[in-house]
């Protein structure tokens, strides 16, 4: 069963998932919560202008390169660690679309 894609539950699973993980716990919580908001907002834009939400397919290497371009300049200081960041974010994002129903796959 579907359920409805929600921006607040997609953000609560990927940030619980990043915590069992535990490689990004040397952040401090507001950093970390700022790079999850940014990378999020990245992410939808990357889907809006990529014409996703119109129904074009997800290209996940163009949307790798987008949020990892957008992270670093947005987080200087943490720079070496925006490649794994977006990596991890966005196997956190495919598990919470599977979680809910919401991935066709072909």
């Amino acid at each position: 069963m579907e359920q409805e894609y929600s921006v607040e539950n997609a953000k609560k699973f990927i940030k619980e998932r990043f915590v069992q993980q535990g490689d990004f716990l040397i952040f401090k919580e507001d950093v970390f919560d700022r790079m999850l908001d940014r990378v999020v907002e990245l992410d939808e834009e990357f889907m809006e202008k990529s014409g996703v939400n119109d129904g074009e397919v997800y290209d996940d290497d163009k949307a790798f390169d987008y949020l990892f371009e957008g992270l670093q300049k947005d987080f200087e200081e943490q720079k070496m660690y925006c490649m794994r960041f977006v990596e991890d974010y966005m196997d956190y994002s495919e598990a919470y679309l599977e979680s809910i129903g919401a991935i066709e796959w072909d």
